[in-house]
């Protein structure tokens, strides 16, 4: 057993030998694809972390919004303006608060996009509630499940990056 490993050890390494011998191209699968679809794959890659880096800066600064309008909510009502807050709008996106009577939101939108981003407070019987989402187009409207404010239909939630910082 320990003969045959050997001889097909020996086999392999003389392959390899003859290969940069003859100069024979020897590349890993990975690499071997027609070079082709390269510039395609960087391209996707390279929009996949723009993407990811845009949800995580939408999500920063959707949860500092919820916070700092639930903290304000206590001090005497809702803020309709980001300065106030101590926020500022994100480069490269549309930021919109929308104020109304007992609920706050800030929608954000990115310029060639195709997700929007939305922070939302309400107060639901004098008690704060916010919510943090992405999905596609305008957000429909927020359900109350229990005890806390969810995204609506087809959203999803954007976790919470600034307990992990």
């Amino acid at each position: 057993m320990a003969v045959a490993a050997r001889l097909g050890l020996l086999g392999v390494l003389s392959l390899i030998g003859l290969a940069g011998l003859v100069q024979l191209p020897f590349r890993p699968l990975m690499l071997s694809s027609s070079s082709g679809g390269t510039p395609d794959l960087l391209v996707a890659l390279e929009s996949q972390e723009s993407l990811l880096h845009q949800r995580q800066e939408a999500s920063v600064l959707l949860n500092r919004f919820v916070g700092a309008e639930i903290t304000r909510f206590f001090w005497g009502g809702f803020s309709g303006y980001l300065d106030v807050l101590g926020l500022e709008e994100p480069e490269g996106m549309n930021a919109r608060v929308s104020l109304e009577d007992q609920a706050v939101q800030l929608l954000l939108s990115s310029r060639g996009g195709a997700e929007t981003y939305v922070g939302r407070v309400e107060a639901i019987d004098g008690v704060p509630r916010g919510v943090v989402c992405r999905g596609k187009g305008k957000p429909a409207a927020f359900p109350l499940r229990g005890s806390r404010l969810q995204c609506p239909a087809s959203w999803r939630p954007l976790p919470n990056l600034n307990a992990q910082a």
